[in-house]
């Protein structure tokens, strides 16, 4: 069980007293759980981006994903994504109702667990047990979380790196077979990427 910041916890109450499901997300819920204070909290919701306005205020920050900064935390409605012609960001946003659906489209299974509003751990993906293992794995099929967004191949690297876990074998696979798609990020989103890695290895 997490102890949620209190800022998070009221507006996860916020959200649930008006009939939303609400939960902590990604990498703040696995900071806490290896003992890591989290840079920043995520939320993932059921409400949408004009319910998130009305419920809890802040500002409209995240363009087509719906995000909503309030009390300096993000707050994300559930959401599906397709079509990545970029290699980077999806082609089409839509938001959904469900937890699981939100949860399928995330890069690792470590980076898809959640918290729910008494800070008990809601996990669907198996995070957990990678958590414990110290296993990066991409969730779903790797070659498509790769083929994807291609910043995923950074990310899963510095995971690696930074936490001191090793890569599950398919997603060791499908990310050496997808390193040309690198090409495809900036040199500012590469050198972004390289400079979280170096922060938070001090």
């Amino acid at each position: 069980m997490l102890i949620l910041p209190d800022d998070v916890r009221t507006l996860m109450t916020a959200l649930a007293e008006r009939g939303h499901s609400v939960y902590a997300v990604g990498g703040c819920v696995r900071d806490s759980l290896l003992g890591r204070v989290p840079g920043d909290w995520d939320i993932a919701t059921s409400a949408r981006p004009r319910e998130l306005l009305s419920i809890i205020g802040g500002e409209a920050t995240g363009g087509k994903y719906g995000t909503v900064t309030a009390r300096g935390v993000q707050v994300t409605p559930f959401r599906r994504e397709s079509g990545y012609s970029d290699h980077r960001r999806p082609d089409k946003v839509e938001f959904v109702s469900d937890l699981e659906t939100d949860l399928a489209r995330r890069d690792f299974t470590v980076n898809a667990l959640c918290a729910d509003i008494d800070g008990g751990i809601v996990d669907l993906v198996g995070g957990r047990d990678d958590l414990g293992q110290k296993i990066i794995r991409c969730i779903g099929d790797p070659f498509t979380r790769f083929e994807e967004d291609a910043l995923r191949i950074l990310r899963a690297l510095r995971f690696c790196a930074v936490l001191g876990f090793t890569m599950e074998e398919r997603t060791r696979a499908a990310l050496m077979a997808h390193m040309d798609t690198l090409q495809f990020l900036s040199k500012k989103v590469i050198l972004h990427e390289l400079v979280s890695a170096l922060n938070a290895m001090q």
